[in-house]
């Protein structure tokens, strides 16, 4: 046999339904406690709307470019130090 679905009625309390008989004896049946309002909710999460700032864009893409630049130059440098052991004329080459 199935049992009915407490959850779809208009005044169930769902999980307090689903107890046993001797839990709800022993524990006091809670308050619920009211929803709060979709406005209130909101303002809470609402942060201050600032414009975006163009120097932190600037500043990013200048740290960015100076990456690349700093990369290529390292590139250029071990390139430049393994031809030169390729050649036969190394660091430590006596």
């Amino acid at each position: 046999m199935v049992t009915r679905n407490r959850h779809n009625e208009p005044n169930s309390d769902g999980w307090w339904d689903d107890l046993p008989p001797s839990v709800k004896k022993r524990v006091p049946r809670p308050e619920p406690s009211p929803l709060p309002s979709l406005d209130s909710r909101a303002a809470e999460y609402q942060e201050p709307h600032s414009p975006p700032r163009q120097s932190t864009v600037a500043s990013d893409l200048s740290r960015l470019a100076v990456l690349f630049f700093a990369v290529a130059i390292g590139n250029i440098l071990f390139l430049l130090i393994a031809l030169s052991f390729l050649s036969g004329n190394g660091l430590f080459a006596r």
